[in-house]
């Protein structure tokens, strides 16, 4: 049986440069890597919803306009994420990151990695059931779904920098 992954291991795995924020003079960038990773895998969401609209438009699908306002909501996703409070503060700040509260931090950082991929999958999947109606509306709603955990997994995260 192998060991199980903690999560330092698997933000390491998953984000090239990662040091686990180790050293404080490290905190920063790697807080900077991980949000560049999660924006990444978000405009890959967000390509594929803008594949899913061209294939929609070509068969005049009834989901267009909700494809589009999802792709608007990734687009603006993609920001925040990227423009997010950094996650190491320093000593002048009016709000310090404890211990405890940087590992609530990595927990959030990880959960976002892994919505920002099952993102992608599905807006993916929504690509490739622009011909099945049927099949369509449900991977739309089920995406609108994840888009709205995210947006809170990244409000919890900003919460904790915010000292709340």
């Amino acid at each position: 049986m192998g060991k199980e992954t903690s999560i330092w291991e698997k933000l390491e795995l998953v984000v090239p440069g990662f040091h686990g924020y180790k050293k404080k003079e490290l905190l920063r960038e790697d807080d900077r890597l991980v949000r560049a990773k999660v924006a990444e895998i978000l405009a890959g969401a967000r390509r594929e919803l803008e594949r899913a609209l061209q294939r929609c438009a070509m068969v005049n699908c009834n989901m267009l306009m909700a494809i589009e306002d999802m792709r608007k909501r990734l687009i603006m996703l993609e920001g925040k994420v990227k423009h997010a409070e950094a996650g190491y503060a320093g000593f002048f700040d009016r709000v310090k990151i404890k211990e405890k509260e940087l590992e609530k931090l990595i927990e959030y950082d990880a959960k976002m990695i892994e919505l920002a991929e099952g993102i992608r999958d599905k807006a993916g999947a929504i690509s490739g059931a622009v011909a099945d109606p049927q099949r369509l509306g449900g991977e739309v709603f089920a995406l609108d779904d994840m888009l709205r955990n995210f947006e809170e997994v990244l409000e919890g995260r900003s919460a904790i920098l915010r000292g709340e």
